[in-house]
């Protein structure tokens, strides 16, 4: 009896182990979803930029949102990251928005971030690479 309980204990410790356990490396998928200002229209070919709001990060992802007005990313690291969704090239935006994302291990976070018009009167909504 007490080696066949002891054989099931190193059988189960065995299994336990040696499956990779998602904890160790977990991943942190997010969504950025683009909409207007305005009336909430989801909006397609925006240059999505995420960073970490900190000088001197060395964070810094990029695409442009699909059809749909998503664009999906992934990181490897629990963070807060600075978004900015963007029409135009820099410094001469014609619509711009930004937005904070914070990244949950092993969880894809969707995060909206609503564009309008760019005025260049208006100060914040930016970051520099």
């Amino acid at each position: 009896m007490k080696k066949a309980i002891l054989g099931l204990s190193l059988l189960a410790s065995f299994f336990l182990f040696s499956c990779e356990n998602e904890e160790l490396n977990p991943e942190y998928p997010f969504t950025i979803v683009v909409k207007t200002h305005d009336d909430s229209t989801r909006v397609q070919n925006v240059f999505v930029e995420v960073a970490a709001p900190i000088s001197g990060n060395a964070v810094f992802i990029e695409g442009y949102s699909n059809t749909e007005g998503e664009v999906d990313f992934k990181y490897d690291k629990a963070a807060t990251l600075s978004v900015r969704a963007s029409r135009g090239t820099r410094p001469e935006y014609t619509w711009i928005g930004c937005t904070e994302i914070r990244l949950l291990p092993n969880e894809r976070v969707i995060k909206t971030v609503y564009i309008e018009p760019y005025d260049t009167l208006l100060i914040g909504c930016s970051f520099d690479r």
